[in-house]
């Protein structure tokens, strides 16, 4: 009978904790630079915790208002990002039609040229190094949210925002 009980208060908690089990921060990581490879910004955002998608949609917002207020300003900041957009491009696109076409400006080695996967785990977060053959690195911290691994933080990240 003891070995029931028990197997009844714990099956739950296995079940609960299955999706995290499963999980893998460095497949979350892949995600991430397939979206960059291929110029997905609404898959780009989707892997994003909810703080830094925030982020990213607030600081778009306030390049459209400064767009609006200042063209040339907008013009000269645009620029600098190498991507080609103009001001009048922010007039109709969306937050992730303008991941994508900052994405598409990113440079980055072959993903099948990853020599390491180094993952840390504490608790709900995750960090992950990913080395490639060129000597190359991209470091990702993430957090468990929403039942997937998120993105909090990355060196890719703050060369793009």
């Amino acid at each position: 009978m003891g070995i029931l009980r028990t197997s009844l208060i714990l099956f739950p908690a296995l079940l609960l904790m299955a999706p995290a089990l499963l999980a893998d921060p460095v497949d979350s990581a892949r995600d991430l630079l397939y979206a960059v490879e291929y110029g997905h910004g609404d898959s780009f955002l989707e892997l994003l915790s909810e703080s830094v998608r925030g982020q990213v949609e607030s600081a778009y917002r306030q390049l459209q208002d400064i767009a609006a207020e200042d063209p040339g300003l907008a013009e000269t900041m645009l620029q600098r990002t190498g991507s080609g957009l103009t001001t009048w491009d922010l007039e109709w696109m969306t937050t992730e039609d303008f991941v994508s076409v900052l994405l598409r400006s990113v440079q980055l080695p072959s993903l099948e040229e990853v020599i390491s996967e180094k993952v840390s785990m504490y608790g709900r977060n995750a960090e992950v190094v990913m080395t490639w053959l060129s000597g190359y690195s991209v470091t990702f911290q993430f957090i468990w949210e929403s039942s997937s691994w998120k993105v909090t933080g990355s060196s890719l990240l703050d060369q793009l925002f």
